[in-house]
């Protein structure tokens, strides 16, 4: 056993006892890991534990352990402005399960990073952002996981996609097939608006004119449930569907 010091973003928490919990967190130098906190939810320590807030962490590990010791941990940027509005605590664990469900031990600071920025924007934006910014971050974390889409050119032939073509989604292969590989594939159609304001969004920019946020929504879950999820719907997206408008399909976006 050793002990560490390191960054953390915490993802999820469960009371264990009367004064204990079980954290995950996203950790800067040791991926995500699982904490067993004693005592914590009767010690001052824990006022500094926020959901998605970042702190810095003293653990006691073990390799092969399942539940590290919490030592230490102090705040560093509570985000408690994620709690001002549902949604935006909705759209944070998105992010926080697409983590969970993919990342392990490995370190990656730039999964840390990308993280930590997506939080961020989500608990600054104008309210009427909020949904933009996660499907901009949403995507920016996949393609931190390796899973980055490709949409500017057939996923089967490699022909690039003209300005007016709609294509279909391939889900398995990870990106876009053209008008002529898609025949017979149950895909979401793909248009030409909506493909420029998924490249927006895959640069992690909101397009001003976008449309049919929900239908972006699906297209993200899905993508995720195929490549990050191991197939297994991600909870966290129909929460955060239940406040959207019905959808239509994002080929009308």
């Amino acid at each position: 056993m050793s002990m560490v010091s390191t960054r953390g973003v915490l993802l999820r928490a469960h009371p264990y006892s009367e004064s204990s919990r079980v954290l995950r967190f996203l950790t800067e130098d040791h991926g995500v890991v699982g904490v067993m906190a004693r005592g914590i939810r009767k010690s001052p320590q824990g006022r500094g534990l926020d959901l998605f807030g970042e702190v810095a962490l003293v653990l006691y590990m073990k390799p092969g352990r399942e539940l590290q010791t919490l030592a230490e941990v102090s705040p560093l940027r509570p985000r408690r402005g994620l709690g001002s509005h549902p949604l935006r605590l909705a759209c944070a664990g998105v992010l926080a399960e697409l983590v969970l469900r993919h990342h392990g031990e490995a370190p990656s600071h730039e999964l840390f990073q990308v993280l930590g920025e997506g939080l961020d924007r989500l608990e600054s934006v104008p309210e009427d952002e909020v949904v933009g910014t996660l499907l901009a971050q949403g995507w920016g974390l996949v393609s931190t996981l390796g899973f980055h889409p490709q949409v500017e050119a057939c996923v089967v032939c490699g022909r690039s996609l003209s300005t007016d073509e709609v294509g279909r989604f391939d889900f398995d292969a990870g990106g876009i097939r053209c008008s002529g590989c898609a025949e017979g594939l149950a895909g979401p159609r793909i248009g030409p608006g909506a493909r420029g304001q998924l490249r927006g969004l895959l640069r992690g920019e909101i397009p001003p004119d976008l449309m049919r946020s929900r239908a972006h929504l699906q297209l993200l879950s899905d993508f995720g449930m195929h490549h990050v999820s191991g197939s297994r719907p991600l909870e966290a997206f129909r929460i955060v569907a239940a406040f959207l408008p019905e959808p239509t399909t994002v080929s009308d976006a």
